[in-house]
């Protein structure tokens, strides 16, 4: 295993002679294993080796017992050792993370304190395959079929080429022990169930899985490294009249740039607009908005948008919002009651009586606290709790119409009419969005 391992360190160009290599490790198999490898390889190949421990405080006495084991390990082969503790539950609970995604975040923050040319970390090819089956599972791109890269910054993976069961064998061989981390063996963590649940049953299909997916990893890694060399520097306007797949990239490329989370639908929406070379703005977080001008997108923050506010010609009229909507407002009048309660709930076509206004009625954008009582209900609706159970986009809740009067908000864009104000006999203001 030794051998592989340096192989891996050699091929991705790992470690430099003289340099520090701090191991990360927990205790277990895998980073134990890591460190006794390195440390061995360490004085043949011209770099120091050295061990950092995280106790994450997640499981009271075991963790202490993984903290003493670490050093105890470390003393035994003369190699230098440092732990730090942290409270992964608080933080967790503070900042509204699940405690692997807190535990994760934490220990690299602590790691990328140690002062060291490299940290090696001790996933290996089992690792590798749940993380690319839980990206498939996400719904991942081609990025997430890239796996556990072997090395980014300051991080490095050697043991990446390696299974479970080689470690085994290297630790038996090596009379070493380790420690088993209780919260590994159940299945309340997703990347558990994948190792525990999925991956023996893909096994028994195709026994050679982890291979399998190492080498799908490589072939997404040389397509990935193709696309971005393309991107490089890519024109804006020439991404517009490119490949859908270009311009998806370019699009994920640009938010990643802006630290604006990427999904697949937000993805979509906007390479459905430079596709269509549109000219509008999507609302991508707060004041943030993509651009578009012709198809071209960039990234704006925009400030200070006013808040749209214009009193109804019940007469008839159309009105442009500054969201790029249009409103036409008509006056008809109806002899026949009652209407359709349907009528009323149609979201691009709605009715009110006119008799039942008071007052000069305003159309406007949805402010916080708003709520009504629509037609047909006996409770009130706050608009968010509405919007939050449509599932409607920042942009589509900043552009939200209601039309309100001296007694409050008669009619909203997403659900209609209020009971007060809906359409009978007699004269009906009618809403075409």
């Amino acid at each position: 295993m030794t051998d592989k391992v340096w192989d891996t360190a050699v091929s991705h160009d790992m470690i430099e002679k003289g340099d520090r290599v701090t191991v990360a490790l927990s205790g277990g198999a895998d980073s134990t294993a890591l460190l006794l490898a390195l440390a061995e390889l360490s004085r043949d190949k011209g770099f120091t080796v050295s061990a950092f421990h995280v106790n994450h405080c997640i499981r009271g006495e075991e963790s202490d017992r993984d903290e003493q084991f670490c050093r105890r390990v470390c003393l035994d082969m003369g190699v230098a050792f440092e732990s730090v503790r942290l409270d992964v539950p608080a933080y967790a609970e503070k900042m509204r993370l699940s405690v692997e995604e807190a535990a994760r975040k934490l220990r690299y923050d602590a790691l990328y304190q140690v002062k060291c040319d490299k940290i090696a970390t001790a996933h290996n090819m089992g690792d590798n395959a749940e993380t690319v089956l839980f990206n498939i599972a996400r719904g991942t791109g081609l990025r997430g079929l890239c796996g556990i890269p072997y090395r980014r910054g300051r991080v490095i993976r050697p043991l990446l080429d390696v299974t479970r069961e080689e470690i085994e064998e290297y630790l038996s061989s090596k009379g070493q022990t380790y420690v088993t981390d209780s919260t590994n063996l159940s299945d309340d963590y997703t990347r558990n169930k994948i190792r525990h649940q999925v991956i023996p049953v893909l096994k028994g299909i195709a026994p050679d899985l982890l291979g399998a997916v190492s080498r799908l990893c490589e072939t997404a890694r040389t397509d990935e490294g193709y696309f971005s060399e393309l991107l490089t520097g890519i024109d804006p306007e020439t991404a517009v009249t490119s490949h859908t797949a270009v311009r998806r990239r370019y699009i994920a490329d640009v938010l990643r740039q802006h630290d604006i989370p990427v999904s697949y639908e937000r993805i979509c929406e906007l390479e459905g607009i430079m596709g269509e070379r549109k000219s509008t703005r999507i609302c991508l977080t707060g004041d943030v908005f993509a651009v578009f001008r012709k198809g071209v997108m960039s990234v704006e923050r925009i400030g200070g948008i006013p808040a749209f506010e214009c009193e109804i010609d019940v007469n008839g009229c159309e009105i442009v919002t500054p969201y790029d909507k249009t409103v036409k407002i008509s006056r008809i009048y109806c002899d026949t009651s009652p209407f359709d309660d349907k009528f009323h709930r149609k979201l691009t076509y709605n009715a009110l009586s006119c008799d039942k206004i008071q007052g000069v009625p305003i159309l406007r954008c949805k402010r916080d606290g708003d709520k009504i009582r629509f037609a047909g209900r006996e409770h009130t609706t706050k608009l968010k709790k509405l919007y939050n159970s449509l599932g409607l986009s920042v942009n589509d809740r900043a552009a939200a119409l209601v039309i309100e009067d001296e007694e409050g908000i008669i009619w909203s864009e997403y659900g209609g009419a209020a009971e007060r104000a809906k359409a009978s006999q007699g004269e009906i203001l009618v809403i075409e969005i």
